[in-house]
């Protein structure tokens, strides 16, 4: 009993289960490869077709060619980058509307519209003098209403005042 153990142990007449193929189970019949022509090429007229014999006296058979369709190609259309997408609240459109530009105020991040005066750069003595602010150093009127930042100007009395406007 001891034998028929060790047989089994062995392998006994049966060879081992592999998971590996044989070499001559991957061996196959020879694959054939061809060269393709490039894009719109005719390719050649092959080495290997046979001709018809001829008989002596006799014309060879003149094969019927068509004409090969003309090879269209597409036309190059050259890719636009997208514009991004602007969206505008009702209060940035009523401020454009009425020709002014919507401006951030300082660092803090909150909007206003802000105007071109039509008196800009006209002398002036008060405030009263301008459609926006008497610049107080230049005594001119501001170009811009209204003016932001901090700016010296002269209030409609003519007296001079610090303006900050963040």
């Amino acid at each position: 009993m001891l034998l028929v153990l060790c047989a089994c142990q062995s392998g006994g007449t049966n060879p081992p289960l592999s998971d590996v193929a044989a070499p001559t189970a991957l061996q196959g019949p020879a694959v054939a490869t061809t060269t393709l022509a490039p894009m719109g090429e005719v390719p050649p007229p092959s080495a290997t077709a046979e001709t018809p014999p001829q008989t002596p006296g006799v014309a060879p058979p003149v094969a019927e060619t068509k004409p090969s369709a003309p090879v269209v190609t597409p036309p190059v259309v050259e890719a636009k980058p997208l514009e991004p997408v602007i969206i505008k609240t009702a209060v940035q459109l009523a401020c454009e509307k009425k020709h002014g530009r919507f401006v951030m105020l300082g660092k803090t991040g909150a909007m206003t519209c802000q105007f071109m005066t039509k008196d800009s750069g006209k002398r002036c003595s008060k405030e009263t003098d301008c459609e926006g602010a008497c610049l107080a150093r230049s005594r001119t009127c501001a170009p811009v209403k209204p003016i932001l930042g901090c700016e010296s100007i002269l209030q409609g009395d003519g007296r001079q005042v610090e303006l900050c406007i963040e």
